[in-house]
């Protein structure tokens, strides 16, 4: 589905998802995020919410989330109507979180990633019990979550959170379909690796988690971690 208008021809398209494009003009602080028109889900309100709501859950993490602001010619307004200005981050490539570990990365950085750990942890602790937001860690790329060129861990995406809702509703003792569930079988395959990456746990350490074996079988740790392997992601 195509966008209802686009920025002018001295931006460059810097990225495109399912829902959405993202321009940039080369030397601004800031680039352009455009809405398609088949975005049903997504309102002007529910960008808003979730971006404050992370800004909240990761207050600790100043700078993690980029600044964002919506603009919209009226509150009902259908979010290809929108325009979203977001700070531009210039990731450092060198540094994909999928095809490095922590002995890769200076002890700053690497604490940085261990406090998004600390903090991811904790959501996923509390959504057992009620419904919390999760980042998204799903792109297929993993390119969600990384670093800027001056050393500071970014979240660049934070329209599209998981909610815990369908965990809460999994009765106790039962393992989470990883087919019928799969969005969050793979965000804990996400939290996995980079555990495994960047807090030095080991596959054993993993699997006898609460927190993962609440929700994942042994059978289950053994299809994402062969999940993970297949991408490159090692464990």
């Amino acid at each position: 589905m195509a966008l209802l208008t686009r920025p002018r021809t001295h931006y460059e398209k810097i990225g495109e998802g399912n829902h959405s494009e993202v321009y940039h003009r080369p030397g601004s602080r800031w680039c352009v995020q455009l809405f398609k028109m088949d975005c049903p889900e997504l309102t002007a309100a529910k960008v808003r919410r979730e971006h404050a709501y992370l800004m909240e859950a990761y207050a600790d993490m100043p700078g993690l989330i980029p600044s964002q602001r919506l603009f919209a010619p009226d509150e009902d307004a259908h979010i290809s109507r929108t325009l979203l200005i977001k700070e531009w981050v210039q990731v450092d490539a060198s540094l994909p979180l999928n095809r490095i570990h922590g002995d890769d990365l200076t002890p700053g950085r690497r604490a940085q990633l261990q406090q998004f750990i600390g903090i991811t942890r904790d959501l996923l602790a509390r959504g057992g019990t009620e419904e919390v937001f999760l980042p998204d860690l799903n792109d297929p790329q993993f390119t969600n979550l990384g670093f800027d060129v001056a050393g500071a861990l970014r979240l660049l995406d934070t329209n599209r959170l998981i909610s815990t809702a369908k965990l809460m509703s999994l009765p106790k003792g039962e393992a989470l379909d990883l087919v019928k569930r799969r969005i969050h079988a793979k965000w804990l395959r996400r939290l996995m690796y980079l555990e495994a990456a960047f807090a030095g746990r080991s596959r054993s350490d993993l699997r006898s988690d609460p927190l993962f074996t609440r929700y994942l079988s042994p059978a289950s740790f053994d299809a994402l971690f062969n999940d993970s392997i297949a991408v490159g992601e090692l464990l």
